[in-house]
């Protein structure tokens, strides 16, 4: 490969990493609603699953899935299902806690709702914790692990990388060029990935974002659910 093959490659990585999407969603909303340390391994995993996606483009498995068109609406209604089950556990989170912070008001004023507001506190916590994809009690394994399987689930990954590496890297790339190619590009994801996780946990920042957690669900819950359906039309449109 060439300098300007290089250079190429580099920029529309850049370009395509830099815009918002379900992963800097979901490193943001760990952000906000957990720890520093959380959305850094957030950011972690997210890599691993770029990571994957760049192997499997340099070895050619992505241009097998998209030119299979069963094997390629597996990948997007799978994918399409994930991202949407994590899309409804954030709006229901944040749903579930503004109805709580609606009781917990009434509450100050009637006695007889207290009981009640503190079962729908509890309610909402649940909701927001929702096993393996929520944020509350997060350790850094877990959200390691959602950012891996979140990042390998968006198949419109599949698109991108076909496009990346089939307008810019030669097929008969060498084996050095490929591992060079992966250094690359993963040293320059981790870069953009841990900056947004360091400068979305700020203290200051996190703090007013912590106190508006429901807005931060909904979002969430609204663009992984857009993602998701986006995901499942292309996979109609494909039958």
């Amino acid at each position: 490969m060439s300098g300007a093959q290089y250079a190429a490659l580099l920029g529309l990585w850049v370009a395509g990493i830099v815009i918002p999407g379900p992963d800097i969603f979901l490193i943001l909303r760990n952000a906000f609603l957990s720890t520093r340390r959380n959305a850094l391994f957030t950011a972690l995993g997210i890599m691993v699953g770029n990571a994957t996606w760049i192997t499997l483009s340099l070895m050619g498995v992505t241009v097998l899935i998209s030119g299979n068109h069963v094997l390629k609406l597996v990948v997007q209604i799978a994918g399409a299902l994930f991202l949407a089950r994590m899309g409804y556990g954030s709006l229901r989170g944040g749903l579930a806690e503004r109805t709580a912070r609606g009781r917990a008001g009434d509450a100050a004023t009637d006695p007889m709702l207290a009981e009640d507001a503190a079962l729908q506190e509890e309610f909402a916590e649940q909701s927001r914790t929702v096993g393996f994809l929520g944020t509350s009690d997060l350790t850094p394994w877990r959200a390691a692990a959602q950012g891996t399987v979140t990042n390998l689930a968006n198949a419109k990954a599949v698109v991108f990388f076909v496009a990346l590496f089939g307008s810019v890297v030669p097929s008969d790339i060498l084996w050095w060029e490929g591992l060079a190619v992966l250094g690359l590009l993963v040293a320059v994801g981790l870069v953009w990935f841990l900056a947004v996780a360091w400068a979305g946990s700020i203290p200051r920042l996190a703090s007013l974002f912590r106190e508006r957690t429901v807005e931060v669900e909904m979002v969430s819950g609204i663009v992984f659910l857009v993602v998701a359906a986006g995901l499942l039309v292309e996979a109609l449109l494909a039958l």
